[in-house]
């Protein structure tokens, strides 16, 4: 999920360190390969579905959290609605914001993440059903005491601090990315959100795409929060997609009419073809989604639970609305690349529960209706 306050971002690179990282390129780049040595899973011998026509067709995808055993029912939901792209969200812990270090499964950090074996069963299953998948890290913040967030990452420590975030960073991507190859990603995103960082350490970033580039075969991009972020990457010229979480505000009113969705929209779609063509890369909704209560247009970033409990108010209209205003406006533009929504889930219950409602999923709500209707296109 995205917020407007992804801005600052600190992260610094010493020439030493570029030096090495570009040591390790020319002699071979060390990576501690990804592993499903788990109970029950076997490590694959060969890459299954990397390539393709990812650009030929527009991505409809969806962020996937379920589980570990997904049944044919979630896929036959799934594919009801045409939904061919599933996003897997793998995360990386940070106790705080000035943390030097990036922790992963499997590396004393038990209960923020999936183990690896989980997300590899459910997308072994999901590609023998024809779904195309999008493997995108994010970092989950600790206590984070500090109130501040992932796009405000500046370890504490000056350069020795950096040098050891980036360390530990780098090696939680390779490992996803070693990981999204052995299991035939379509599509791998090398960040999600980290302002500070890729504003002042654009080395960093373009060293770190070389080397995924170097055990992932598919597509790569980065997700760059909506809020100045996606004009500060300085290495969208390296990527296959811009990609974009998509929270962008719409309006200042409560359940909005359709016509006022639209017009909120038409700003950011300029902003978005010029970006286009600066690059002449395909633009990506890495992320979208819109809560279910009369104000999901005004701060489509804010979660739920945010919402004191007295003042939440149920609006499937005003969801079903901004749906439909998003795919009025970008699904005919030739540059647009697609859209992964946030987000589905399974777990043997049907999302009609009070919370559920006004959560983000569309399931069973009108806004899953408009979401299949503009996807069987």
């Amino acid at each position: 999920m995205s917020t407007p306050r992804s801005l600052r971002f600190a992260l610094i690179l010493p020439a030493i360190g570029v030096v090495l990282i570009c040591c390790l390129l020319v002699s071979g780049t060390s990576v501690d390969p990804f592993s499903l040595a788990e109970p029950g899973i076997t490590r694959l011998d060969t890459v299954i579905g990397n390539s393709g026509p990812v650009y030929g067709k527009k991505q409809k995808g969806m962020h996937f959290f379920g589980r570990r055993g997904v049944d044919d029912v979630h896929l036959e939901e799934l594919k009801r609605n045409h939904i061919e792209w599933l996003t897997f969200v793998p995360y990386g812990w940070q106790a705080d914001y000035d943390s030097d270090q990036v922790g992963r499964r499997g590396q004393d950090y038990k209960t923020w993440s999936r183990r690896d074996s989980s997300f590899a069963e459910q997308i072994r299953w999901v590609k023998a059903n024809d779904f195309r998948i999008m493997i995108k890290p994010h970092i989950w913040m600790g206590d984070n005491e500090s109130g501040k967030w992932r796009s405000e990452i500046d370890p504490r420590g000056g350069e020795a601090g950096w040098a050891k975030w980036a360390a530990s960073y780098r090696d939680f991507i390779l490992h996803y990315a070693s990981m999204s190859e052995q299991l035939g990603a379509e599509m791998f995103c090398i960040g999600t959100e980290l302002h500070r960082p890729i504003k002042e350490h654009p080395e960093f970033w373009k060293q770190l795409i070389a080397e995924v580039r170097q055990v992932y075969s598919g597509k790569i991009t980065y997700a760059a929060n909506w809020y100045k972020e996606v004009n500060d990457v300085s290495f969208w010229e390296d990527l296959d997609f811009i990609g974009i979480q998509a929270y962008y505000p719409l309006c200042k009113q409560t359940n909005p009419p359709l016509k006022n969705l639209l017009k909120g929209w038409k700003p950011y779609l300029n902003q978005l073809e010029k970006l286009h063509k600066r690059y002449d890369k395909p633009i990506l909704f890495t992320e979208i989604g819109y809560k279910s209560t009369p104000d999901a247009a005004i701060e489509p970033w804010e979660w739920v639970d945010r919402i004191h409990p007295k003042h939440r108010t149920l609006s499937l209209e005003t969801q079903a609305n901004c749906y439909e205003a998003f795919f009025r406006t970008f699904w005919h533009q030739k540059w647009f690349a697609g859209a992964h929504f946030w987000q589905w889930r399974t777990g043997g219950r049907r999302h009609d529960s009070q919370r559920e409602n006004f959560d983000f999923t569309p399931q069973n709500k009108p806004a899953e209706q408009t979401l299949s209707r503009w996807f069987s296109r």
